[in-house]
């Protein structure tokens, strides 16, 4: 029994700081809260090319660690790190 207890204290306290969070981040401004900000933002994509040649190029991307192929000489417009799990 303290052990559900505890369980759904726990998953309460979750909810409400996350709520807490969400609120706070659409009401006001990120200020709030630049530690959670600067753990859980999300980088954008620095593509370098790894060499090879042709119409597609590769390039490895260095903040997500993933392989894409593009014909333009800066790399790919988009993320394909979602691309990865659905292969």
């Amino acid at each position: 029994m303290p052990v559900l207890l505890t369980a759904l204290a726990v998953i309460g306290l979750f909810v409400w700081w996350n709520w807490g969070r969400a609120r706070a981040r659409s009401e006001l401004s990120s200020r709030l809260d630049p530690l959670a900000n600067k753990v859980l933002r999300r980088r954008k994509c620095r593509w370098r090319p790894t060499g090879g040649s042709g119409a597609l190029k590769e390039f490895r991307c260095e903040s997500c660690g993933v392989t894409a192929y593009s014909q333009r000489s800066a790399g790919p417009a988009e993320c394909k790190r979602n691309l990865r799990s659905s292969l």
